[in-house]
């Protein structure tokens, strides 16, 4: 499955940050990703150019929108970020915070994860982890042999 335009955007913006050269870029597309354009990485190759990216000194600021250091009533950075990582686990790196902003909207009435407060933070986490939970039990007893 490709990757999003989220995440050809992101490798779009190391190759510039990193000050490739067209050729160096595509070798490292082909020797990292297997492909010849971003736009046909999978999650595996994505990763793997991205790691390489990161070993030749890019450092992405895409998970940094910590909306601030602290807001006084709000959803803490490290709550934001695990927030974050709970909606990526559940919907196999595909989801965004569009989407979670819609998920957050259906089932606690707020339109983005930057309207998160302190109170409201620690039950979309628990519910985030029952989800993540139910899926791979889930996961699991479909992949389980049939007795």
């Amino acid at each position: 499955m490709a990757i999003t335009s989220d995440k050809i955007r992101l490798i779009q913006a190391a190759k510039r940050r990193l000050g490739l050269a067209d050729d160096d870029y595509r070798a490292i597309l082909r020797m990292f990703g297997g492909v010849e354009s971003s736009r046909d990485l999978d999650m595996k190759g994505f990763k793997a150019v991205l790691d390489r990216f990161s070993a030749l000194g890019f450092q992405s600021t895409a998970n940094r929108r910590a909306f601030g250091d602290h807001r006084e009533g709000m959803a803490t950075a490290g709550e934001v970020a695990k927030i974050r990582k709970l909606w990526a686990g559940f919907t196999a790196d595909q989801g965004t915070d569009a989407s979670l902003g819609k998920w957050l909207e259906k089932r606690f009435k707020v339109s983005s994860i930057r309207f998160v407060t302190d109170a409201l933070a620690p039950k979309v986490i628990t519910a985030l982890v029952a989800m993540n939970k139910r899926q791979a039990e889930k996961t699991a007893t479909a992949s389980a042999p049939a007795a």
